[in-house]
């Protein structure tokens, strides 16, 4: 992929040879910066990010924030060069090591790169999020070309993180063919194998392409189909695929051994659909359906270590431990947006849909049928206005923050079992600097959950085989109800304030949790039984409660 890759900035430079040379002077350089500053405060009860354990119990957090996002933008006539750089910081010292760069949830909080103590000097904090250059290509044509590390936006979807959202490596193409007409052509470099294994590279070359096409048929309408095709070799980023059912992203994808040579388990993802938007005066539809196929390779391997000695059930039903099996993909996503707009009123709808598999099946082998996005960012829903299914104003705080194949705005499905539901909304603009929303919104999967499952991080939901084959037990993750407020009260600064109460659904639960509790931190309590590192529960779980006010001044 990567000989296409150069060959197509080969032709670039061929067509900029043959294109006359511009001889009027250069335009004066101009360099500007972008960006805005949030101070926030959040309460959460039973958000659970550090043990993932939503059982009846008590679990509160308070805390103040600190996140600035700066862009710096070098223009010379139509051409940019862009660095985008941010920062995340607790107030308040919350690791070990003082305020220098803390790499766990359990020394600096989900999220944030510290904390600021007294005195506030800190070190190694910035995240280099945006490295690259843009400018027109030398073709009688409107067209752009965009290298280096830079954000998706639109060119896979319209909607926010449906399949390829955040920022990637690699190099786009944007052609505008009519004023109602754009081609996306996108090149991402998801893993890079440089010599390979022989000299210890222990990455596969994983990559991905995404093309899609928007146009406008006629006024009011518009409809951007898409196609993408992702590979990969052995493991591969978090964000493209996510432990779920027993398979374990840590285990299940390492190279093998088989017939006396190296083998690597392989995947070949194909993502194909389309965005609409229809628009009739104060009425707007969005409507989004992907379907993905392909296949994988898996290596069969026990999901975290568990097995007998645990007392947890063996995961032989899967097949012989260390085999390589092969898994056919076909999943669906459907995902509806209405809006009605009556002067200072807004009134939204959302349904979604993505399929799953059954708890009795089988993830090595068959079909796997839940929905793999290539990247969402953790923002899928994040435009919806909840603020406990998915990110919402303190975009740190969301289910299952750190176990991403249950986390509903990472692997939009809920482990394998897929999910569905939608809600309502609505907003009154009092003023146009002055606005209070509402919203409720409730969530199922597709399959029943098996609430007797063990939670790994890095395998979501082992099913217990102990009784012989699972079965689900529950479907019903919950209903979260919203308020929320906006006051622009001077130029550049707004006050944002918003809450989040989730009515939670039975099939959070799981028996049991490892990894959890912060084990190795010194003073930590388990909760646990011998020989297991956390305990949830499968008769029930509680409530989740978020609070959040914040003052972001943009510039």
């Amino acid at each position: 992929m990567r000989r296409l890759l150069v060959l197509a900035v080969a032709l670039v430079a061929v067509l900029g040879m043959l294109a006359p040379p511009a001889m009027a002077q250069a335009p004066a350089p101009k360099v500007t910066i972008t960006g805005f500053i949030d101070e926030l405060g959040t309460y959460t009860r039973n958000m659970s990010q550090y043990d993932d354990d939503y059982s009846r119990k008590t679990d509160n957090q308070a805390y103040g924030r600190t996140r600035g996002r700066f862009d710096v933008i070098g223009e010379v006539g139509k051409a940019k060069a862009v660095l985008g750089l941010e920062l995340d910081m607790y107030l308040g010292q919350t690791g070990n090591n003082d305020n220098n760069i803390q790499g766990t949830a359990t020394s600096a909080g989900f999220g944030a790169s510290g904390g600021f103590d007294l005195n506030t000097d800190s070190r190694t904090i910035f995240e280099i999020k945006w490295l690259y250059t843009e400018f027109p290509l030398p073709i009688p044509l409107d067209s752009t070309m965009r290298i280096g590390a830079q954000p998706f936006g639109t060119l896979a979807n319209d909607k926010l993180a449906v399949y390829a959202n955040g920022d990637f490596p690699g190099v786009a193409l944007i052609f505008n063919l009519t004023p109602a007409a754009k081609l996306n052509l996108t090149y991402v470099q998801v893993e890079e194998s440089l010599t390979g294994a022989k000299d210890n590279f222990i990455r596969g070359e994983d990559w991905a392409v995404i093309a899609s096409f928007g146009f406008s048929p006629f006024k009011g309408l518009d409809i951007k189909p898409m196609y993408s095709f992702f590979q990969a070799q052995g493991p591969t980023s978090g964000n493209s695929r996510q432990g779920r059912g027993g398979v374990d992203v840590a285990t299940a994808f390492t190279p093998a051994i088989k017939s006396g040579g190296a083998t690597g388990p392989e995947e070949s993802r194909h993502t194909v659909g389309l965005d609409a938007r229809f628009t009739a005066g104060p009425f707007s539809l969005q409507p989004t359906i992907l379907y993905q196929f392909g296949h994988r390779r898996n290596v069969i391997a026990e999901p975290g270590g568990l097995g007998l000695a645990t007392g947890l059930g063996s995961v032989a039903p899967y097949g012989a431990l260390g085999s390589i099996t092969k898994t056919d993909l076909s999943a669906w996503l459907a995902d509806v947006r209405a809006g009605f707009n009556v002067g200072p009123l807004a009134i939204g709808l959302m349904g979604m849909y993505t399929t799953g598999n059954k708890a009795k099946d089988n993830p090595f082998t068959g079909t796997t049928r839940y929905f793999q996005p290539l990247d969402t960012d953790t923002s899928y829903a994040a435009d919806w206005g909840t603020q406990i299914f998915s990110l919402g104003l303190d975009y740190f705080n969301i289910l299952y923050a750190t176990v991403p194949g249950l986390n509903p705005g990472v692997a939009i499905g809920y482990d394998k079992y897929g999910r569905m539901g939608g809600g309502a909304k609505i907003a009154y603009n009092f003023t146009p600097s002055f606005v209070l929303g509402a919203g409720a919104t409730a969530f199922w999967t597709a399959e029943k959950v098996d609430t007797d499952s063990t939670l790994v991080a890095s395998a979501g939901l082992v099913p217990n085989f102990a009784g012989g084959r699972p079965s689900g037990d529950s479907q019903y993750l919950g209903t979260e109800i919203n308020l929320s407020t906006t006051y622009r009260f001077a130029p550049g600064i707004s006050l944002d304030v918003a809450g989040g109460y989730l009515f939670a659904g039975d099939a959070l639960g799981h028996a049991l949790t490892t990894g959890c509790c912060n084990a190795g931190v010194a003073g930590a309590v388990s909760r646990a039984p011998a020989g297991i590192s956390g305990r949830g529960s499968k008769d029930g779980v509680d409530d989740v409660v978020i609070a959040t006010a914040r003052i972001r001044y943009s510039f």
